[in-house]
């Protein structure tokens, strides 16, 4: 377990309950380790995070000196079990009741919460330690398991427990350490089942049980898309804010009533009586949004529905937005220049990848074109209407990066633009977000990112709000994510869910046989008319291109700027580039050849190599050249390991083939083959 927690409290017993609350939500993702106020408490640098218990100073202070100013501490939000609170609502209104608890803030923070769970017919007096019955007298008296003051023998006692902890704060932290989503959501599941179950069974011994179910819709007010959930009876369980502005803003209680007291509600019956309903375009108040909606299954049993608007109008506004800003694709696979087998196979691996809605994982070496293949997929894809947001992630420093992919609320930091910012994912919502460099993100960055490919939602920095977002992602990395995840330099998580669809971009070495058609496509654009002469091209041919097309575009630019003459030969190229070749030459040790027949098989292979076509030892054995000479199949595969020991050909894969070196190359040379 890479993250740890801590807990600080007041009190031994509210220490223990809630740290079994914190392990069965955090372990054995994260470590959890507890603290009662008045123990020692070590240096707790190293920890991720710190909850406290109360909004007391004087807990925040011990915390806050056993740890880093870095490290976040959050004071729990807590609530009361639903079935505790049923004792409450039986007192007459108007009733004084004190609250106790082991200290006057702790008390006034029970008496707040029960305001807020909208139990506000009682007057609350708040009971600690060192105050006294002697001149009061009271029919009840709350407590949380533990009476702190001692109680009168006529007084009866309504004990709430131990209050438990906000879904929120387990959900929030949680994301931040890494708790997988599919923990999260069956936690979350099993919340729901919970407090609908409580509130059937309550519901026939008090009418405002649903004013008790805070928790659960404090879940929903957090996104800010209209949010329903109906029971399989069509019953609305929840309902956030921004659904009942839209649909009954008039309304004084929602939860409960059948979904068909929303106004259009016929447009949203197939979401709520159907599964696997499509998306759909619905209008409402002459605003167009998608909805969409997610069933609610215990195991194999059907409890209800969840659907979302999304406002069409806002998506349209942001794409406009957008495209004035540059946020569009500009290049297709008509683009991509060559006619090589291994690059034609790429673009037709593409295309059919274009269709689908998957996470795609673009790799190969630097100025193989991967930027450009991902705006060709963009423009193939169904999204093409929608926006294009690109990024080079290892560009910007970790903070910048952040604010600049999930976006900040207003004052979130030093600086910050007023109202706020969008990040890209927003940005890209209905279209593509293109992440560059994904390989070179910090493990912060990767948490994120991952959680944005779980749960299609981010939220700001700064913020609390939760986001949905709908875009395709495209990312592309030069690194070996593999041996990454295997140095632990790369989350194994987000390498799978980022590699769904992968495609390897070919190398120019790969594509030799390009080169003439992308030279005269760079001299095109450049306006030259220019020809090479054929130690140049020859030249070309045996150059490693360890900097690709990149590399190719600065040599011809180099050599157009420098020639005065239509041919452009040696002299006309960069010295770094020859004087490699010429070290290369000089340092080979080329192996001599006991059987000629043997240069016929290099030279065979070269033919291939010039063509960038691959071949197998099947087809080189049934080729013309070597067939003539006598070479069988079996003879083929005992020579060709022969000529791999001597550094004179390289096996590759099925699909590779056999192909020669340049050391072979250059003993064909010596011999006058070529």
């Amino acid at each position: 377990m890479d993250h740890t927690i801590v807990l600080i409290a007041k009190g031994t017993d509210t220490l223990e309950f809630l740290l079994k609350e914190l392990r069965a939500y955090f372990e054995p993702y994260c470590k959890v380790i507890g603290y009662a106020s008045h123990e020692h408490i070590p240096d707790l640098s190293g920890v991720d995070h710190i909850f406290i218990t109360t909004k007391s100073p004087e807990l925040y202070t011990i915390a806050r000196q056993a740890v880093a100013d870095s490290v976040p501490i959050t004071v729990l939000n807590r609530f009361f079990e639903l079935r505790k609170m049923k004792a409450l609502m039986q007192i007459p209104p108007g009733t004084t009741v004190p609250v106790m608890n082991n200290s006057p803030v702790t008390a006034q923070e029970v008496i707040q919460n029960l305001i807020e769970a909208n139990v506000d017919h009682i007057n609350y007096v708040p009971f600690h330690p060192g105050c006294t019955f002697d001149e009061l007298e009271f029919q009840y008296a709350i407590i949380m398991s533990i009476a702190d003051v001692p109680l009168p023998p006529h007084v009866e006692i309504i004990d709430l427990g131990f209050r438990k902890i906000n879904i929120h704060d387990l959900i929030d932290i949680g994301r931040k350490v890494g708790v997988p989503s599919e923990w999260e959501r069956e936690y979350l599941s099993s919340f729901i089942l919970e407090m609908s179950e409580l509130a059937k069974m309550l519901g026939t011994s008090y009418a405002e049980v649903q004013k008790l179910n805070s928790q659960l819709q404090s879940t929903f007010q957090a996104v800010k898309d209209p949010v329903i959930a109906c029971n399989e009876q069509g019953l609305i369980t929840f309902i956030n804010d921004v659904a009942v502005e839209l649909f009954c803003p008039h309304a004084s209680s929602i939860v409960g009533q059948p979904y068909t007291v929303l106004k259009e509600h016929s447009l949203l019956q197939p979401f709520f009586e159907q599964e696997d309903q499509e998306d759909a375009l619905v209008t409402i108040d002459h605003k167009q949004f998608i909805v969409s909606s997610q069933s609610i299954r215990r195991r194999h049993e059907h409890l209800g529905f969840v659907c979302t608007l999304k406002d069409v109008t806002e998506i349209q506004r942001l794409r406009t937005t957008l495209t004035l800003r540059g946020h569009t694709a500009t290049y297709s696979f008509s683009d991509i220049k060559g006619q090589s087998q291994p690059l034609l196979q790429v673009i037709e691996l593409g295309k059919k990848m274009a269709k689908n809605n998957q996470t795609i994982l673009l790799t190969g070496e630097n100025g193989t074109g991967k930027e450009l293949f991902a705006h060709a997929i963009h423009q193939h894809s169904l999204r093409k209407n929608g926006p294009f947001v690109a990024i080079n992630c290892a560009s910007l420093p970790e903070n910048l990066l952040e604010s600049e992919l999930f976006g900040y609320e207003d004052g979130a930091f030093t600086g910050a633009r007023k109202g706020g910012k969008p990040g890209l994912f927003e940005q890209a919502d209905g279209g593509t977000i293109f992440l560059d460099e994904v390989g070179d993100i910090s493990g912060a960055i990767q948490v994120k990112l991952l959680r944005v490919l779980q749960e299609k939602q981010v939220i700001r920095v700064g913020g609390t709000g939760i986001l949905s977002v709908d875009c395709r992602i495209i990312a592309a990395t030069n690194r070996d994510l593999e041996d990454a995840v295997s140095q632990g330099g790369f989350r194994e998580d987000l390498f799978y869910r980022l590699a769904v669809l992968p495609i390897q971009i070919p190398a120019l070495r790969e594509r030799i046989s390009d080169i003439p058609l992308l030279i005269d496509e760079h001299l095109e654009q450049q306006g030259f008319r220019k020809t090479w002469s054929p130690e140049v091209m020859e030249l070309f041919y045996r150059h490693d291109w360890r900097g690709n097309i990149r590399e190719l575009k600065n040599v011809v630019d180099y050599a157009i700027t420098v020639s005065e003459h239509p041919v452009i030969g040696i002299q006309d190229l960069p010295k770094r580039l020859t004087d490699s070749l010429f070290q290369k030459q000089q340092t080979a040790s080329i192996p001599n050849l006991d059987d000629n027949r043997d240069l016929d098989i290099l030279y065979c292979l070269h033919h291939y190599y010039v063509s960038n076509k691959p071949v197998g030892r099947y087809q080189l054995a049934h080729s013309p050249e070597l067939q003539s000479v006598g070479w069988t199949e079996s003879a083929l595969r005992h020579k060709l390991k022969l000529l791999e020991q001597q550094g004179l050909v390289r096996s590759g894969t099925t699909r590779q083939g056999t192909s020669i070196t340049p050391t072979g190359i250059e003993l064909l040379r010596k011999h006058g083959r070529i």
